[in-house]
């Protein structure tokens, strides 16, 4: 190993002294601050805003829910903006005597109910998917894993035209349960309840929606 003569080690003191202080100067002269940014998406645009009560593959309770959230959502994002809760597709669509939501309809809507744009959503579950391997079945060391899956998709569409101005989707999965087979313990059943698994998903699928109209804080360096 070469040895470092007293020169070379007084260079080497100075070299990570000059760094040293060129970094405590740089952190001196900046500071960290929360900048805000607002909504990608200002519904205030649009004024007097529609909402159709989402639609869903599992129970009419499951699709109350999440229109409900998703308005507490918005709402609480943007304050202060005018929703109209219009009730199911099947109730607005008898009021304005059509048979589905094209852009005439829209537009019937949009006068019926004097609002410029119009939110709707669905709730898809998939069937339930069970991951198992045979072999270890068969061997009787085994664990069976039960997952629910469920996509929430909304959109919001003008009334004048047909148009719509802004969509987003999102999908999530929750485990259910899982049955473990094993020779020595024999079978073991483990859940955490079907019954409230459907309802479960929506907060996080209806927060992660709607982002695009709340507004957030970033801690950003800037100068002093």
């Amino acid at each position: 190993m070469k040895n470092f003569s007293k020169i070379d080690s007084l260079w080497y003191f100075l070299a990570i002294s000059l760094l040293g202080g060129t970094v405590l100067s740089l952190a001196s002269c900046t500071k960290t601050v929360d900048v805000y940014y607002p909504p990608r998406f200002d519904l205030a645009q649009f004024g007097r805003l529609g909402l159709i009560t989402f639609s869903d593959n599992a129970q009419p309770s499951v699709a109350e829910y999440a229109t409900e959230l998703f308005q507490n959502q918005i709402q609480s994002a943007q304050v202060g903006i005018p929703i109209v809760e219009l009730g199911t597709e099947e109730k607005v669509l008898k009021s304005i005597s059509s048979n589905q939501l094209d852009i005439a309809a829209m537009q019937k809507i949009g006068q019926l109910y004097k609002v410029s744009a119009l939110f709707t959503g669905n709730v898809v579950y998939s069937d339930v998917k069970t991951n198992v391997n045979l072999e270890d079945i068969i061997e009787l060391d085994a664990s069976v894993d039960t997952t629910l899956h469920a996509t929430l998709s909304a959109k919001l569409i003008e009334t004048e035209g047909g148009a719509t101005v802004w969509s987003n989707s999102t999908s999530w999965k929750r485990k259910l349960g899982n049955v473990s087979v094993n020779g020595e313990t024999g079978v073991t059943v483990g859940t955490e309840g079907y019954d409230d698994a459907y309802r479960k998903l929506i907060p996080d699928m209806v927060r992660d929606i709607t982002y695009d109209f709340r507004g957030r804080y970033v801690k950003e360096r800037v100068d002093k």
